[in-house]
């Protein structure tokens, strides 16, 4: 028995001695929310719907009292903001914004995913395969791609694997880009600011490895978890005539987030202030996303891929 009652009394104070899980009023944050995308958003019309309809909602859906720790809470809040506004760069997160360059040394979860490159091979037939499923801070990355790109210099097609791939740093993306467009290209997109002004956001970053000729046929893999810099790849490629696009429709994110909103009860709005435009289409792929020249099921994708740039290949020598 005194065994039985020590034990309950040590579970209490153990019990007692635990954090009670935090339950704050999040009117002021969703409140907050709604001014940054009335004063802020890309699209101003659109900006001052959706304050109002999180005006609103704040008053129909209970916020006052929600449990849960700060990244459950954000997660309610990015929720929140995209059924007001559906815009997949939206994000709440927990914590101050993040600082606009990356560290000078890549984090531990950077290094152990090789910085997103996770395959380079050669397919049967001499056709090339990078499949890349991030895209690290350009510092970071470069010299490794810089090394994968060299493994598959003398290819005579290659693909680029992109799915599932949610985007990531801008410059990386650049690099990539004009790896298979003539030196001295110019921008692929034009970058325009809420009032509808062309401004430069995103830096045009070239590869400080050798281009692939400009013949060489391409292939870029695509499917609905291809977002934002892989959608961005993928669109610019094929408007230059550069690429062909196997797969799935991608996730429809175009806009551009700069910088991060602090917001009350220490949190971070991500709020897109920027567009894109090809210089070509004068279009996007927001809300849209972008769509495949060959749609493939997923299990064929990669295979029918190789397929049709053996055929490319093999009728080149007719």
């Amino acid at each position: 028995m005194a065994g039985s009652l020590a034990t309950t009394l040590m579970v209490a104070t153990v019990a007692a001695a635990r954090p009670a899980t935090p339950c704050p009023d999040l009117r002021p944050t969703v409140n907050a929310i709604a001014d940054a995308l009335e004063r802020g958003y890309v699209l101003p019309a659109r900006g001052a719907e959706a304050a109002d309809r999180l005006r609103h909602g704040v008053r129909e859906r209970d916020v006052s009292h929600v449990c849960g720790d700060a990244p459950a809470q954000a997660a309610i809040l990015t929720d929140m903001t995209r059924d007001a506004l559906n815009d997949l760069h939206l994000r709440v997160a927990p914590g101050p914004p993040d600082p606009l360059t990356p560290p000078a040394r890549p984090d531990a979860d950077a290094l152990a995913d090789n910085f997103g490159i996770r395959d380079v091979s050669r397919l049967p037939g001499g056709i090339g395969y990078l499949r890349l499923s991030a895209w690290a801070p350009a510092p970071w990355v470069e010299a490794r791609l810089a090394n994968a790109f060299a493994l598959l210099r003398d290819s005579r097609g290659l693909i680029i694997d992109v799915r599932g791939n949610p985007g990531g740093d801008g410059g990386t993306v650049s690099m990539v880009e004009r790896t298979f467009l003539p030196d001295g290209a110019p921008p692929t997109f034009q970058d325009f600011d809420r009032a509808g002004q062309p401004v430069s956001v995103e830096d045009v970053r070239e590869p400080a490895w050798p281009r692939f000729p400009k013949d060489m046929p391409l292939v870029i893999l695509i499917d609905r978890g291809s977002a934002s810099g892989s959608e961005s790849l993928a669109f610019s490629l094929r408007e230059e005539h550069r690429a062909t696009l196997v797969g799935g429709r991608t996730a429809g994110a175009a806009h551009v987030v700069r910088d991060g909103v602090l917001l009350p009860g220490g949190f971070t709005l991500y709020l897109p202030r920027y567009r894109q435009e090809g210089r070509m289409s004068h279009a996007d792929w927001e809300g849209v996303g972008v769509r495949p020249d060959v749609e493939a099921d997923p299990a064929d994708v990669k295979m029918l891929a190789w397929e049709f740039l053996r055929q490319k290949l093999e009728g080149g020598k007719k």
